[in-house]
């Protein structure tokens, strides 16, 4: 499986949704403060969007040369079934 896109595009929406439906604090004087936070947690959930999107992927169709130190290929491989796995 591919990396999914359309995964990635709804948790990037659900995090600028939280940021954009967070309440203004009730004391005006703590607006910076408040503003500080939803910057600070809107770049925590697009991290973890991005990571979630990335580590999910599977590593499929995977061609390799093996070269010597002279650049001489000494050998191919080719991964056409399956998949490695998920990256760590």
């Amino acid at each position: 499986m591919p990396l999914n896109k359309p995964n990635l595009q709804t948790a990037i929406k659900a995090a600028f949704k939280k940021a954009k439906d967070t309440p203004p604090p009730s004391d005006p004087s703590q607006t910076d403060q408040t503003q500080e936070q939803i910057l600070t947690t809107l770049a925590q959930d697009l991290a973890d969007a991005i990571n979630t999107f990335v580590l999910n992927a599977d590593v499929t169709q995977v061609t390799v040369q093996v070269k010597d130190l002279g650049s001489n290929v000494i050998g191919t491989g080719t991964q056409t079934a399956g998949n490695f796995g998920k990256l760590q």
